[in-house]
């Protein structure tokens, strides 16, 4: 396959059509947000609601039933109590349904009565040709079409080049906060459930060929598809783009707590999946923090030249704390040349420093009023030793206005050298800042261990791609 558009998923990302069997009229359900998102975000598509009150919501119409609606529904998603969804699925007809998602839950993660009652939809959807995410899914997203099934009133739906592939629903408790606060930029994100039939593999096939993702992040807590043919297109994407994975029921309790979550039973050596991970070329997040943060790096920034780190903090011992992550994760301090020692001279101390880590504490007692920041992070953009910069950004005592502030840090982009900064106190931050940064593709993180394994995982992803 060489295009998307061929692919059967295809229909589920860019549905032309969609109904929603559930759909309800009171604002303070879940299943009202599912056709909330779809009017308030945007979607273009024709939209179905099927409630058996038939009251139109939103000024969406509503159906008493699926077979009232004449028209064909690319996409149809059932979110009903799990006792009524066998006898919705065996009035489907593959005339007129192209793809299901099965919100519900209640099947194979409960036990052997739900899992009974999972395969017997499982069989009628192949008998009738029907594919399907879940159950007990959240999906798809597709921000290029304005398009989400969410329980989660979103605010809004940021374009972005990361796609995600979830096992679970866990982003959707942080849905909101992730694409408005801490201002992830998504392109394409599927929840696959209990995996009955569309699973892990299926995914990673159509997002290895999608033009509109960058990179991939997969959330794990089995294989279902075939680990054979799982981990011959994490090798196959991780030559194309950044692939990221976190697995969960890495231990023995983790691994009960799957089942009892996703009906997923984890078995084999952790040790295995993870030389079969490095060997694809693929990208381990030990933590979901990790796994997030790394997004948003892979999101926002080019990959760095070489490991050649500039550092610059407030307080000194931090620079000493931050020099040994740098060490720990594979990156060295840079050594800037005699240019830019002229260049920053002029904001020096009364004495000399060191311009690698950089002494901001002492840089600012003397010289409060100028952007020493902003001086920094120009000069070191436009020295060859330096390929990448780790900075802190200043304490909320030294107030000053954004547009006045960052202008400089493009610089860093402009040269294409990764920037990562973080503040002295997160709590204290200012907004303005931060917007401003990450508006204009430079993160920011709430610790310097956090924004320097961000940078090491770029770099990682370099060297793969140098060997590859």
């Amino acid at each position: 396959m060489s295009n998307t558009s061929e692919h059967f998923l295809h229909r589920f990302f860019y549905p032309e059509s969609v109904a929603v069997v559930g759909a309800s009229l009171n604002p303070f359900t879940v299943n009202f947000q599912l056709i909330n998102n779809l009017v308030n975000l945007g979607y273009r598509g024709r939209i179905y609601a099927v409630n058996p009150k038939g009251e139109d919501i939103l000024g969406v119409k509503c159906y008493k039933s699926i077979n009232d609606i004449e028209d064909y529904v690319d996409l149809m998603a059932i979110s009903i109590p799990a006792r009524n969804v066998l006898d919705v699925v065996n009035s489907l007809d593959r005339k007129k349904v192209g793809g299901v998602v099965l919100i519900s839950g209640g099947f194979s993660e409960i036990g052997n009565e739900g899992r009974k009652v999972q395969d017997q939809i499982s069989v009628l959807l192949k008998k009738k040709g029907i594919r399907a995410i879940g159950p007990n899914a959240l999906s798809p997203v597709n921000s290029h079409i304005n398009f989400a099934i969410s329980f989660t009133q979103l605010l809004e739906l940021p374009v972005g080049n990361v796609s995600f592939i979830f096992q679970s629903g866990m982003y959707e408790p942080r849905f909101n906060w992730l694409l408005s606060n801490f201002h992830l930029k998504i392109s394409k994100l599927i929840d696959l459930g209990n995996k009955m039939d569309i699973n892990e593999v299926d995914a990673l096939e159509y997002l290895l060929y999608d033009d509109e993702t960058k990179a991939i992040f997969i959330h794990l807590e089995a294989i279902r598809g075939g680990g054979r043919r799982f981990f011959e297109l994490l090798k196959m994407a991780s030559r194309k783009k950044p692939v990221i994975v976190l697995k969960g029921g890495r231990t023995e309790a983790g691994a009960r707590t799957a089942l009892s979550h996703t009906g997923s039973l984890i078995s084999g050596d952790d040790r295995v999946f993870d030389i079969a991970l490095k060997q694809s070329g693929a990208i381990k997040a030990e933590t979901l923090d990790d796994f997030l943060y790394f997004a948003k790096a892979f999101g926002y920034l080019p990959l760095p030249r070489g490991n050649r780190v500039a550092l610059a903090t407030f307080p000194g011992g931090e620079a000493v704390l931050t020099t040994d992550i740098c060490s720990q994760q594979g990156l060295v301090m840079s050594k800037p040349g005699g240019e830019s020692y002229e260049k920053l001279k002029e904001i020096f101390p009364p004495w000399e420093i060191s311009l690698n880590p950089f002494d901001f504490g002492v840089v600012y007692s003397f010289h409060t009023f100028k952007n020493n920041h902003g001086l920094f992070i120009q000069t070191m953009a436009e020295d060859d030793n330096v390929d990448c910069m780790a900075v802190q950004l200043p304490p909320d005592y030294y107030p000053v206005r954004a547009e006045d502030f960052c202008p400089p840090f493009l610089k860093a982009l402009e040269y294409g050298k990764p920037l990562v900064m973080w503040p002295p106190d997160m709590l204290k931050l200012d907004g303005k800042i931060v917007h401003y940064l990450e508006s204009h593709s430079i993160p920011v993180f709430p610790s310097s261990a956090i924004a320097v394994k961000c940078l090491a995982a770029l770099n990682r992803y370099r060297l793969q791609q140098a060997f590859s």
